[in-house]
């Protein structure tokens, strides 16, 4: 009946509110386990009553901070849903260029060996800007942009430098340091999309870090699948072909939860 803190807290008092039957008030459950009605009868002098002063004013700052993280989430979720949903549409002319620079494709058309390196650059390029655009939002954004940027500009200078031609060893010492700035890239994206999304939905979040973990298994299985063929050439390409599979699904769960985590702020906006 004291408590000062009630219509600030929108509270329909102790017994109706928090410290009903399933309340969230450890005070009122540690007097119901104890069989009181009160911690007036209660000879026990604990921690919880002495400080039970403090416990609506603690209310009131979760309250607080969590409107203050809502509206900073509400700031930021235009801006997410817009460049987001971009990014998602982006797969489609990156699959059209992937199939057009196909080893297969380019030996049975040769002419789609560089429109199909433009169109690759290009998709790789805007990839690399959108990340760069949303990283006024999360840090790790920046990271992924810059990595995408590198990529792309690597596998424009091996198209140029060699062409349709199969690539000559020297092209290694351009590959593999591309090959492990697409892989930091992929981290930090798949970290910046889990730390944007928390509070905001906090399932989608948890899918992101996990679906980092199973890239990062696939990616040691292919490492993997390349010594194993040195001792048993016919295990090595079992490995080979079941971390290509996987790679090829872990790229379909990534563009749903793409779509999703898009979908997720452009809802929110609305």
């Amino acid at each position: 009946e004291g408590c000062t803190y009630q219509e600030q807290l929108d509270c329909s008092g102790c017994k109706n509110g928090p410290g009903r039957v399933g309340g969230d008030c450890e005070l009122a459950q540690c007097i119901r386990s104890k069989g009181h009605e009160s911690c007036d009868t209660c000879t026990i002098r604990c921690g919880k009553v002495t400080g039970r002063d403090r416990v609506p004013q603690e209310r009131l700052r979760q309250i607080q901070a969590y409107r203050e993280h809502q509206a900073a989430i509400a700031r930021k979720a235009p801006l997410l849903g817009k460049w987001l949903w971009i990014l998602f549409w982006l797969v489609i002319p990156g699959v059209l260029s992937s199939i057009l620079i196909n080893d297969t494709v380019t030996e049975a058309v040769p002419q789609f060996f560089l429109p199909g390196h433009i169109l690759n650059v290009i998709v790789v390029t805007a990839k690399g800007l959108i990340l760069l655009r949303l990283s006024s939002e999360e840090d790790r954004y920046r990271t992924a942009g810059i990595c995408m940027l590198i990529t792309g500009a690597a596998g424009a200078a091996l198209a140029l430098a060699v062409g349709p031609a199969d690539p000559p060893a020297w092209s290694l010492l351009i590959s593999i340091p591309a090959a492990v700035v697409t892989y930091v890239g992929e981290y930090q994206e798949y970290i910046a999309h889990a730390t944007v999304l928390t509070g905001v939905d906090n399932w989608l979040s948890a899918q992101w870090e996990k679906l980092w973990k199973w890239f990062l298994g696939i990616l040691l299985a292919t490492v993997g699948s390349i010594f194993l063929a040195m001792i048993s050439p016919s295990l090595g390409v079992l490995v080979a072909l079941a971390a290509a599979l996987g790679s090829a699904v872990i790229s379909i769960i990534k563009l749903f939860y793409l779509y999703s985590t898009a979908k997720t702020f452009r809802a929110y906006c609305k």
